[in-house]
């Protein structure tokens, strides 16, 4: 269960309370993204740099949050 602990909208950032099986659905979550993006890339050969940018940014995601589950797993 997801939890809000704080939020700054002035920065627009949010303190969140995760589980780790949440925090597992997240990441198999966004690993489907990145796998339909890598499609739709695929599919609209020349792709456009929105479209790249958007898988750019789900794989930066994905990776982040790995980071966060590795540092629950210690």
């Amino acid at each position: 269960m997801l939890r809000v602990l704080n939020t700054d909208k002035v920065n627009r950032t949010s303190t969140l309370e995760v589980s780790g099986n949440d925090l597992r659905n997240l990441i198999e979550s966004v690993d489907h993204m990145i796998s339909r993006q890598r499609e739709t890339l695929l599919e609209n050969l020349p792709s456009e740099d929105q479209v790249r940018q958007k898988l750019d940014d789900f794989t930066a995601l994905k990776e982040d949050l790995r980071k966060i589950l590795e540092l629950l797993a210690r």
